[in-house]
C-alpha cells in the first residue's frame, strides 16, 4: 500500500499489467488500508416456521353443486440453504434460497348433499381426509438495508421472485367418496418481507419474516415464513 496515495496499490517491477488487473479484480482497498472483497459472498443455513395465512384449495374440477372438496394446509417446519452476494458499499445483497417443508399436511374435507327422503330434510355428509404433502420454496431476493441500527441488529427489507412446488402423497384413509384432491404442480410467485442481521459472540445470524405469495388453483395463496439462519462469510 502506498501511503502517499490512499486507496492505491503499488506492484513490484516484475508484475505486469495483466497480473495487476487480477489484483484489482480480487481485492479492494479502503481509505484506511483495510483489504476487503469487492463482492462479499456468504453461505446460509435456515430453519423456519411455516404459517399458511391463506393456503386454501376449494371447488376442484369435477364437483357439482351438491358435491365439493375443500382443504387447507397446516403449519409446518421448514429448512433449507441459501447464498448471498453483496454489491456496492451500501450493504445491498442478492440472496438465493431453497426451502423445503417437513411433516406438512393438507386437511381436506369432502362434502355431499344427500337429497330429501320423505319427511327428512336434505343433509350434508362430510368426510375428512388427511393428505401428506411437501412445499418447496425457491426464491431470488434483493435485500435492502435501512439506516437504522440497534445494538448490533441491522434491519432490512426484502423483495423477491421465485416459485413454489406442491407435492402430495396418498390420503391416510381410502378415498372411498371420490374426493377430488389436488395434484403435484409448480407455480411462480413473489416474496415481500423484512428482517435483521445480528452479529453476536462471533456468529452472524439472520432473522426474517416474509409472505410467499403465489397463485394456485385459481386462488391467491399466502404463506408466512418466520425464518432464522446462520451465515458463513467466505470472502
Amino acid at each position: 500500500h502506498n501511503a502517499g496515495s490512499q486507496g492505491s496499490l503499488t506492484y513490484p517491477p516484475h508484475v505486469g499489467w495483466s497480473t495487476a488487473s487480477k489484483y484489482i479484480f480480487m481485492l479492494t482497498y479502503t481509505r484506511n488500508g483495510i483489504m476487503r472483497a469487492p463482492f462479499p459472498f456468504a453461505l446460509a443455513a435456515y430453519a423456519a416456521l411455516l404459517l399458511p395465512f391463506y393456503e386454501v384449495f376449494a371447488n376442484f374440477a369435477g364437483d357439482g353443486p351438491v358435491e365439493w372438496t375443500t382443504g387447507s394446509v397446516g403449519r409446518a417446519f421448514v429448512a433449507g440453504l441459501g447464498v448471498e452476494v453483496g454489491f456496492g458499499g451500501d450493504g445491498v445483497l442478492v440472496r438465493g434460497e431453497i426451502l423445503r417443508s417437513f411433516n406438512t399436511w393438507l386437511l381436506a374435507t369432502h362434502g355431499i348433499v344427500q337429497p330429501r327422503v320423505l319427511f327428512e330434510p336434505p343433509q350434508v355428509v362430510n368426510t375428512f381426509l388427511d393428505v401428506p404433502m411437501t412445499l418447496t420454496f425457491t426464491s431470488v431476493q434483493v435485500v435492502l438495508p435501512t439506516r437504522l441500527e440497534l445494538w448490533r441488529m441491522k434491519p432490512y427489507v426484502l423483495l423477491g421472485v421465485g416459485g413454489k412446488r406442491y407435492g402430495f402423497g396418498e390420503s391416510t384413509r381410502p378415498n372411498e367418496v371420490g374426493a377430488t384432491l389436488p395434484s403435484d404442480g409448480f407455480t411462480w410467485g413473489g416474496d415481500l418481507g423484512g428482517g435483521f442481521t445480528l452479529e453476536a459472540f462471533g456468529v452472524n445470524m439472520d432473522f426474517q419474516v416474509r409472505d410467499a405469495i403465489t397463485r394456485y388453483w385459481d386462488k391467491t395463496q399466502h404463506d408466512l415464513l418466520f425464518t432464522g439462519g446462520l451465515l458463513w462469510q467466505l470472502w
